[in-house]
């Protein structure tokens, strides 16, 4: 089967950067299985893109599908033939589907049967439907229509360069046609060149001053950027997020520094890196003590371009935004952060959950419950933190679009400047902290409390008011709510009760009460399922993961401590034999006994006097002796000194189902002895529920 690249380039007005990438996730696995289905085969798929081009390229792709054999089953026998035994028209039409004759008639299970032959379609007639298919199912978050035909796309579409080896495929979308042509770079002489093969679109393109490649682009950025850093007396400010966009926004970058006024330097530094990089997309330039330097980089897409010209430009701009940002700075300045709580009751936080106001008290509130159960010793300062943590949401500085990414972080300058205690000031700019997952965590008691609280209060909030997640859908960011409370605790190693604090947070909702119960089950499921993530990143096994969370698994330090020690446990020769011991005892129990006990559950009653079995004696004995070993091994968070010593008991239990009847005539005696077994269960149930894992006898 003959072989050839085939390449499909989407010519279009400057897409938004945050459109393109997941626009080539998709066009990869779109084509992919498109392909498969096709039958058609391939060695790769490669997506490279520019604010101004998405290109699929597929390597070695076959230039027709193979003739394949294919079995056709027919009519049965009784329908296929008359009774005079001569063929039925059903048996006539047959024959006919299939092209073959009376005397190539053959069986198969008692029905009409052909084995025929099916031609494969030519390459450039399938790719010319897939072509066209894969550009109309890109899914963008908003597209337009901009001619006649209505065809939706993220921006106009201006060319289609679609080929296989040197053929072109013919792709109609928009009402532009596919050629062999492609657009160079807009400053380029000359503005279109002609694609002769696959195999040259890349040459095409650079002789253009187009680098296509992304990861080439962003090299060749990168070290552009480290030299000019260098060359202004510093290094650069690493922001590989930044990097990213500008590198999508440009087809051949360039780089050219800038300065500052000194008069802005004594701002804060946040101000001054936010004012570059949210409008104008400017990277920041550090000295060797990480102090940052009066100098901007900024980066074009002007090959031609004379920076000497550009450069003024370019300053009056950050200047503009600067001088802005100082007004801003310096009339926040003439009001405390005291003084702007009470304004809060101006601005509603979420429709239907009151004001900000409303949500300061609560956090004062949740603050103080979680500190006493967390962090005694930072109550006073957690509650003086929640007090002030949503004032800077209304200075001046927030409110402005371009400088709202600094919430917190304000309130955090704002408050060391009016004297306000250095571990409450830094704890504001810790309370949004993670903002997605991977950022760096609160680090100050007072920010973990605040930062905690302030999830708790939004997702119980947003989700009592119905705005729960839906499918891919989440636009209050509770995934990323519940993702920061499961990282602050186990990064602090907090051991708390999620539900508890659920609970607690339900009630500052008057209007929440009379669904308390529902409401924090749904949500405590909710984290058990970002828990279930948590877990697999830490390499735990899918079926280990499920045995740790079908007991009680509210403590998230404590459920990632018993998870860790069982991975480890079940490596160790005799594991199995346990476990299938454990099994034991749990079987005999009825099948809707509850295994979510809380440790701090009291047992059930065994009578003494009722024990007659020598064998039982023995097992209650034991059981009694070292189930408060083990607790104490739990409390501390030793599971795996706790699973040995329950080990310990395996003897003892082996015997007792082996001599002793569980399921005793009299009532009273069964009772006692399934009592004592669920006691026993729940200890083991304090460890994981073990029948969920995957063992071989």
């Amino acid at each position: 089967m003959e072989k050839k690249d085939a390449l499909l380039e989407i010519g279009c007005e400057e897409l938004p950067v945050d459109y393109i990438q997941p626009a080539l996730l998709h066009m990869v696995k779109n084509i992919k299985d498109k392909l498969t289905t096709a039958r058609l085969d391939y060695s790769e798929v490669v997506c490279e893109a520019t604010s101004r081009r998405l290109v699929l390229m597929i390597r070695d792709l076959d230039t027709a599908q193979e003739t394949i054999q294919k079995e056709v089953l027919g009519p049965k026998k009784a329908v296929a033939f008359k009774e005079d035994g001569s063929l039925s028209p059903a048996g006539q039409g047959f024959l006919r589907k299939v092209g073959l004759g009376p005397d190539d008639i053959a069986w198969k299970d008692d029905r009409l049967f052909a084995c025929v032959k099916e031609p494969g379609q030519p390459g450039t007639e399938i790719l010319a439907s897939l072509f066209f298919k894969v550009i109309k199912e890109i899914p963008f978050p908003k597209s337009m229509r901009w001619e006649a035909s209505g065809a939706r796309f993220a921006r106009p579409i201006r060319w289609i360069l679609a080929l296989q080896g040197r053929t072109v495929i013919p792709v109609s979308f928009a009402d532009v046609a596919s050629g062999n042509r492609t657009m160079l770079h807009p400053l380029h002489s000359v503005q279109w060149a002609q694609v002769e093969d696959v195999k040259t679109y890349f040459k095409t393109l650079a002789q253009g001053i187009v680098t296509l490649s992304v990861a080439e682009r962003k090299k060749q950025l990168k070290t552009a950027l480290d030299k000019a850093a260098k060359d202004c007396g510093g290094r650069l400010v690493e922001d590989n997020e930044l990097l990213e966009m500008v590198t999508m926004m440009c087809e051949h970058s360039g780089v050219l520094a800038g300065t500052i006024s000194e008069r802005f330097m004594q701002m804060p530094r946040e101000i001054i890196t936010t004012a570059m990089r949210e409008h104008q997309r400017y990277f920041a330039v550090e000295n060797n003590q990480g102090k940052l330097l009066p100098s901007f980089l900024a980066v074009h897409d002007n090959p031609i371009a004379k920076v000497d010209t550009i450069r003024p430009g370019c300053e009056k701009v950050l200047l503009a935004r600067l001088k802005d940002a100082e007004f801003f700075y310096q009339e926040d300045m003439k009001i405390k952060l005291e003084a702007l709580v009470p304004k809060l009751e101006r601005v509603r936080w979420v429709k239907g959950l009151g004001t900000l106001l409303d949500k300061t008290e609560r956090l004062k509130t949740v603050c103080g419950f979680l500190a006493e159960k967390l962090e005694p010793g930072v109550k006073e300062s957690a509650g003086q933190a929640a007090q002030l943590s949503k004032a800077d949401l209304i200075t001046n500085m927030v409110q402005e679009k371009e400088f709202n990414s600094l919430q917190g972080v304000m309130g955090m300058f704002y408050a060391l400047e009016q004297g306000i205690p250095q571990d409450v000031a830094a704890s504001l700019g810790e309370q949004y902290l993670p903002r997605w997952a991977g950022d760096r965590l609160p680090q100050t008691s007072a920010g973990k409390i605040l930062a905690l609280a302030d999830r708790f209060d939004h997702v119980v909030g947003c989700w009592g008011a119905g705005f729960s997640p839906t499918g891919a859908k989440d636009p209050y960011a509770l995934r990323r709510a519940a993702q920061g409370i499961i990282a602050i605790s186990l990064d602090a190693g907090y051991r708390y009760s999620i539900l508890e604090a659920l609970y607690y947070s339900i009630k500052q909702y008057p209007s929440l009460a009379e669904r308390a119960e529902e409401l924090a089950q749904e949500i405590s499921r909710f984290v058990q399922g970002r828990m279930e993530t948590v877990l697999g990143n830490r390499g735990i096994l899918p079926d280990l993961i499920q045995a740790v969370l079908g007991v009680w698994w509210d403590d998230l330090t404590e459920l990632v401590k018993r998870a860790e020690a069982i991975h480890l446990l079940r490596k160790e020769a005799g594991f199995t034999e346990n476990i299938i011991t454990f099994s034991r005892v749990v079987n005999i129990l009825p099948k809707d006994t509850e295994r979510r006990i809380a440790p701090d559950e009291p047992e059930l009653e065994v009578q003494a006097v009722l024990l007659t079995d020598e064998d039982e004696k023995v097992l209650y004995t034991v059981y009694k002796n070292m189930g408060q070993e083990i607790a104490v091994y739990s409390r501390s968070g030793d599971f795996v000194a706790a699973f040995r010593k329950l080990s310990e008991m395996k003897p003892q239990v082996d015997s007792f189902f082996d001599k002793v009847m569980v399921m005793d005539k009299n009532s009273e005696v069964r009772r006692n002895r399934l009592n004592l077994l669920t006691n026993l269960a729940r200890t083991i149930w304090r460890l994981a529920d073990f029948s969920k894992l995957v063992v071989t006898e």
